[in-house]
């Protein structure tokens, strides 16, 4: 499921909302051929250096993170009138399932949760015991991984020892090889299903200053555990939504758009709409959204565009095919051929 927020002067795109794809503002003047590598990879440092490691309120709890939990207002009795309230404290390790085991709470979910929503659910739970609960939750250990494929200098399996950025992972991985293009792949397990984030990193390619309020956002997007980031190498077209086989793919010839959607595993018919954006940077700070009616195309009655290096090719979920698929659909299964054949 899918969802594009471009810069602020290319508008948002509300077709399918699941799936953020930020596409970051470029350097002007800077043309495509003459980015380097190195410029990319010395910025790419600075930039993990200077701009701080994401919010601790970012990180999403998940199995083996250690946790401390304070409940601050237990209440103590001393002989018939003194009370005082006294803190405890628990130290305990989230299970590969993504549980944890209270006191009095027993199993509690904490996976994918963060601090303040695992504090936020606890205050809930203890509330059936104790007035008012006070909670604190920290992290102690961080144990959580992403990794990195494509073109970066060390593909692999990233720690997360703590919140991290998706540029100091890419810093992690030793930076971009020279095939590298300008975007970064971003895949993602949502609580709505399969995520995917677009970001554009060229803006990096000669200074760190380039950063603005309408990038910051993408250029320091915290990774998840479980993240999957993928550098495509030059010369790509990226490929989502309800296709087969969504990804990144070389264009090594021209493709038309029905090319790139067959090359992509072609479309899920009982789930597709007509409609089909194509998000393409135009210059410098600057990026429009071809829509195509891919029916009238393959009809014959409109004309198949050709597939530019770097296009995004979003074909959204239709919601009428969702909802006979998944419910009307449920609903025929229970008749049997025979029951249809004697009607």
């Amino acid at each position: 499921m899918l969802a594009i927020s471009l810069p602020i002067a290319c508008g948002p795109v509300s077709q399918n909302p699941a799936v953020v794809a930020n596409l970051a503002n470029r350097s002007a003047g800077t043309s495509e051929s003459s980015i380097s590598t190195a410029d990319m990879n010395r910025n790419i440092a600075a930039a993990a250096m200077t701009q701080g490691s994401s919010s601790a309120s970012d990180y999403q709890i998940g199995p083996e993170d250690l946790l401390e939990i304070t409940l601050f207002n237990i209440p103590e009795i001393y002989g018939m009138e003194r009370q005082q309230m006294t803190p405890r404290l628990t130290t305990v390790r989230v299970s590969q399932q993504g549980l944890i085991s209270l006191p009095v709470l027993g199993a509690i979910s904490v996976k994918g949760l963060t601090v303040a929503a695992l504090e936020q659910r606890l205050r809930q739970a203890y509330d059936k015991y104790i007035h008012d609960p006070q909670v604190g939750v920290s992290i102690k250990e961080f144990r959580q991984r992403a990794s990195v494929i494509g073109a970066v200098q060390k593909p692999g399996v990233i720690e997360l020892t703590g919140p991290k950025t998706v540029i100091e992972v890419l810093a992690m991985a030793g930076g971009v090889t020279e095939k590298a293009g300008s975007q970064v792949h971003i895949y993602r397990q949502g609580l709505n299903g399969r995520e995917t984030h677009v970001i554009d990193v060229a803006v990096l390619a000669n200074s760190i200053g380039l950063i603005n309020a309408n990038n910051a956002e993408s250029i320091n997007m915290p990774v998840q555990p479980g993240d999957m980031i993928n550098v495509p190498e030059a010369g790509m077209f990226f490929v989502d939504g309800v296709v087969h086989k969504p990804g990144s793919y070389p264009l090594g010839r021209r493709y038309s758009l029905t090319q790139a959607l067959a090359t992509a595993g072609g479309v899920d018919s009982e789930l597709n709409s007509s409609d089909v954006s194509i998000f393409r940077r135009t210059g410098p700070g600057k990026a429009e959204t071809l829509a195509y009616d891919l029916d009238a195309i393959l009809a014959g009655s409109a004309a198949d565009p050709q597939i530019h290096p770097d296009d995004v090719i979003i074909l959204p979920i239709s919601t009428t095919k969702y909802i006979v698929k998944r419910f009307i659909g449920q609903l025929i299964s229970g008749i049997s051929i025979g029951s249809i054949a004697g009607s």
